[in-house]
């Protein structure tokens, strides 16, 4: 495991070698603490996944923060790598059968499958995606089954600087050092001309985040789909910026120096500040965000380990929820107010009709209207609610947005939020 780690970092030298100071935050958590080395950990919400060594060759483990239970997913027939979670699905790397290929765990009904030949798949809802080395980057739509080619063709790369990655319908991913984003099934569009080198792409929702040198100077690119705003991140000191993820506002990387002390860097897209994780002597590397959480490898402990740190005061308030969460498991400290807000349009009939599960209180409900000039009418506002789970356990939040004189159809909007509620986000016992 360790060769393969390795092997990771040496690419991105190969890529690198062609052509804001932070305040540290807060004190990571070490969630893995067994010798025979763990790590290329991936998080979403509050379940954990990673490769794991205790058994002689490569496992997926899988360890969930809410109930601080352990679980191994794979039993040992194949190497395992590059896993990605998203909601109760989890895919990676395998080579059971002699190449590589995806494979995908479906934790609500314990079953496994092969989904096809390939390597380095990413997860989001019901879209998966990997490379394919004949054919380029494949899709799988989870929901039916249906599996498309992404790309015009086969991708030049190694595969860790192809980075396949997807957030609802839009999937990126490099081809020769370009990186490519297709939308909704749609033709592949470059962000290079050839000119800069790019690679390690990263998306969620609207923004792709992805490692470029561009005459002889390195750095992040995040880039706005929706707007079509380019905004550069510089690498280092010491070293250049690689393997960035993004989640939201918050943007992580780690910083590599060619001399085994990488450290993770964190920006917030919001404030515009940049902050270093970690500050040590060891090795930390393949950082992954979700929501306020980050986890990382790390060898500060002799071992291969898998670290988390949770970053409550990293990104403006933690728990304040919108219409992008809809679907997603979010978690916060048991106690805490959680504000999830809507857009609304009561001028229309329509309002959102809300429910949450007991021990979920809903502590205000009110309608703030948009500011508009005067004598204009009919422009709607934002519908919040301020939710309070009072213990910890896992909670639910429902919205249906519909006039409440008609009939429910089941084709009317929604929102649906599951709310984990923990003792402490830091209190996560070693595996």
């Amino acid at each position: 495991m360790r060769q393969r780690f390795l092997y990771c970092i040496c690419i991105v030298g190969m890529m690198l070698m062609a052509g804001g100071s932070g305040a540290e935050v807060g004190e990571p958590v070490q969630v893995t603490t067994d010798g025979s080395g763990q790590g290329l950990a991936a998080i979403d919400g509050d379940r954990i996944v990673w490769v794991d060594g205790r058994h002689g060759g490569s496992d997926i483990y899988l360890y969930d923060i809410a109930t601080a239970t352990e679980t191994r997913i794979t039993s040992g027939t194949a190497v395992a790598l590059w896993p990605d979670i998203s909601g109760d699905r989890i895919v990676w790397e395998d080579n059971r059968s002699g190449a590589p290929e995806v494979r995908l765990y479906d934790l609500s009904a314990g079953t496994e499958v092969r989904l096809a030949a390939g390597s380095v798949p990413a997860i989001d809802g019901d879209h998966a995606v990997w490379l394919d080395g004949q054919t380029g980057i494949r899709a799988m739509n989870l929901t039916d089954g249906t599996v498309a080619g992404v790309s015009s063709g086969p991708v030049q790369g190694d595969p860790l600087v192809v980075s396949p990655d997807v957030s609802g319908g839009t999937i990126v991913w490099a081809d020769n050092f370009t990186v490519f984003v297709s939308r909704d099934a749609g033709e592949p569009v470059p962000f290079g001309d050839g000119s800069v080198r790019q690679g390690f792409p990263a998306i969620s929702g609207d923004r792709i985040v992805w490692s470029e040198i561009r005459t002889g100077s390195a750095s992040l690119v995040v880039h706005d789909l929706a707007t079509g705003e380019e905004e550069r991140i510089p690498g280092g000191p010491p070293g250049p910026a690689a393997y960035p993820d993004i989640s939201g506002d918050l943007v992580v990387w780690q910083n590599t120096t060619g001399r085994e002390t990488d450290d993770i860097y964190l920006r917030d897209l919001a404030s515009g500040e940049t902050r270093q994780v970690t500050a040590d002597d060891a090795w930390q590397f393949v950082p992954h965000v979700s929501g306020d959480r980050v986890v990382w490898t790390d060898n500060r402990s002799g071992n291969w380990d898998v670290f988390l740190l949770a970053l409550e005061d990293a990104a403006g308030t933690p728990y304040d929820f919108g219409i992008e969460q809809n679907g997603e498991n979010v978690t916060v400290p048991a106690g805490s107010e959680v504000l999830v807000s809507l857009a609304e349009n009561p001028s229309t009939g329509y309002s959102w009709i809300a429910t949450a599960s007991p021990g979920l209180t809903i502590t205000d409900d009110r309608y703030r209207p948009n500011a508009t000039p005067e004598g204009i009418v009919g422009v709607g506002g934002i519908r919040t609610w301020t939710l309070v789970p009072g213990t910890p356990g896992v909670f639910t939040f429902s919205a249906v947005y519909r006039r409440p004189w008609e009939n429910v159809t089941g084709a009317e909007d929604r929102f649906d939020l599951t709310i984990t509620a923990v003792a402490d986000l830091l209190d996560v016992p070693s595996g």
